[in-house]
């Protein structure tokens, strides 16, 4: 499975850091442990053209400037593999990167993820994924769903990404945004 992604910033990657680590502590949930860093995903498909790929996303992050949000709470996406997550508040900018991160990438993609397209897409950064149970879900609302979390995000990159079966990742590239810029 390939991924295009955008690394956080250092300091909300720390707090999200923090967040794993307590959930790891507290309710036993480590799978979120195989993901590369803490990140906001654009696009997600079964298999993608890394190179044919390079050029494209260069030329877009090369006219790009740093994006920033905000995180205020938490979400779960059902079913039998249910995600715990923060919710990120989508801006106009964010979603017309988006817009064209699908434009210029889906000719070099198979098998999309739908739930990652513009209709659906809802950016979020993944607290717990993959080995979530009730009781471990329970524990993790717990543990910090009744605190304020709010955090200032920015994101200034796009990083192309795979996990294969035995959950090892690998980063193939990552483009940096013209304006390294900070929080909103």
């Amino acid at each position: 499975m390939y991924a295009v992604i955008s690394e956080l910033d250092p300091q909300s990657s720390a707090v999200v850091k923090d967040l794993w680590h307590r959930l790891r502590e507290a309710c036993g949930l480590m799978a979120v442990y195989e993901l590369p860093t803490p990140h906001l995903t654009w696009l997600v498909a079964e298999t993608l053209d890394v190179h044919a790929i390079e050029a494209s996303l260069a030329a877009l992050s090369a006219g790009t400037h740093a994006l920033a949000s905000y995180v205020f709470g938490f979400g779960i996406f059902s079913g039998e593999r249910p995600v715990f997550y923060l919710s990120l508040v989508k801006s106009q900018a964010m979603m017309d990167l988006h817009n064209e991160i699908w434009r210029r990438s889906t000719g070099y993609c198979d098998q999309l993820n739908k739930y990652y397209s513009p209709p659906y897409w809802l950016p979020h950064i993944t607290l717990a994924i993959n080995d979530i149970t009730r009781e471990s879900l329970a524990c993790a609302m717990e543990v910090i769903a009744f605190e304020a979390v709010e955090i200032q995000v920015s994101v200034n990159n796009l990083i192309v990404v795979s996990t294969s079966d035995d959950s090892a990742s690998t980063t193939y590239k990552q483009f940096h945004f013209i304006n390294q810029g900070g929080k909103p």
